[in-house]
């Protein structure tokens, strides 16, 4: 029996996770065209984005996940790390705020917010999570966080 041809998310998160952006950004925007709905790909691709410097495209794709999940803190609190990579520190605490108002436990969301007033221009953001909300059990989970640690 072949082993099954990983999908374009799955190599555009090993390229992410092996350190080649440009690869990880292509297989990532084809995993977007196949898929328009899979949060999880717009996050990684922003993610992408976000590793080669270019934070004006990772908000705008960031922007595309809010659309698509928009009760989801997760995406809202990554969005606003985007925006405050960008220097855009209204929208990022806007975004913060948002992440809070809809999880009001979201610790990383709070810690980020309360440094939002007193960061200076091109100050510290938090890093970018990668995956959201656990899926229901019947659900395929997002697959590995690339910030873990491999085994």
């Amino acid at each position: 029996m072949t082993a099954a041809v990983p999908s374009a998310r799955e190599r555009g998160l090993q390229f992410l996770r092996d350190g080649a952006f440009s690869d990880s950004v292509e297989f990532l925007l084809q995993a977007v065209v196949e898929d328009p709905s899979d949060v999880n790909s717009y996050l990684y691709l922003g993610l992408a984005y976000a590793q080669q410097g270019d934070f004006d495209k990772c908000v705008e794709i960031l922007e595309q996940a809010a659309d698509l999940a928009p009760t989801s803190a997760k995406v809202h609190y990554n969005l606003g790390v985007a925006y405050h990579k960008a220097h855009r520190l209204t929208q990022a605490k806007d975004e913060y705020l948002r992440a809070l108002g809809l999880d009001p436990t979201y610790a990383v969301a709070k810690a980020a917010l309360d440094i939002v007033p007193t960061a200076p221009s091109g100050g510290p953001a938090q890093p970018i999570e990668l995956t959201d909300a656990q899926p229901p059990p019947s659900e395929p989970g997002p697959g590995p966080d690339v910030n873990a640690p491999q085994q």
